[in-house]
């Protein structure tokens, strides 16, 4: 190829690259970073609304379960377990979740964290 070709292949070339790269090309098509913001946001959507309908099975009664039932709580060993077995054995069901706030060593975060799976 001679010179003289090269050149308008060239200038074809960067002219298209300009092209691609101008502000209204970049904006219509989202990045890969946009992307995953977007995914992760549908999957926390979606994860809420499952929390949201879990189905009462799935939920543990913390005014009838067992200390082994309530291990499957996030934050909840056995010693924090027959902890609320022995609050609610002595002073009576639980008439709110926030509740629990008053057994020993079981705090906020653990309340807020397992929220969705308690029930009274």
């Amino acid at each position: 190829m001679k010179t003289t070709n090269r050149i308008p292949a060239f200038m074809s070339a960067i002219a298209l690259t300009a092209f691609l790269a101008s502000p209204a090309i970049a904006t219509e098509t989202p990045t890969k970073a946009a992307v995953k913001v977007q995914a992760k946001t549908e999957a926390g959507e979606m994860a809420s609304d499952a929390k949201k309908s879990m189905p009462d099975a799935a939920q543990v009664n913390i005014n009838t379960a067992s200390a082994e039932q309530l291990l499957v709580l996030k934050g909840i060993g056995a010693a924090k377990a027959q902890a609320i077995v022995d609050y609610r054995t002595k002073n009576g069901k639980f008439n709110a979740i926030d509740d629990l706030a008053n057994v020993s060593g079981v705090g906020a975060k653990i309340i807020e964290q397992n929220r969705h799976l308690i029930k009274l």
